[in-house]
């Protein structure tokens, strides 16, 4: 992860957990709230669990994953 994106997702997560509160965000998981404020950055499946939610694309989570298209 270069520099730039490090902290584009440091921000991300911490607009992502402002959104949902902390311990929302960990119960729609099925993870503890200790485990959502460990996190410097959303990892790669959580990522793709809030993305699933509907309001972020996982592209916008994570902008250093690379996602393969759908065929």
């Amino acid at each position: 992860m270069n520099k730039d994106n490090k902290i584009l997702a440091e921000k991300r997560k911490v607009e992502i957990v402002s959104k949902y509160g902390g311990k929302n965000l960990s119960r729609m998981l099925g993870i503890s709230h200790p485990a959502v404020s460990k996190w410097k950055v959303i990892p790669p499946f959580r990522a793709f669990q809030i993305a699933k939610l509907g309001d972020y694309s996982i592209e916008y989570i994570r902008p250093d994953l690379r996602i393969a298209p759908q065929r």
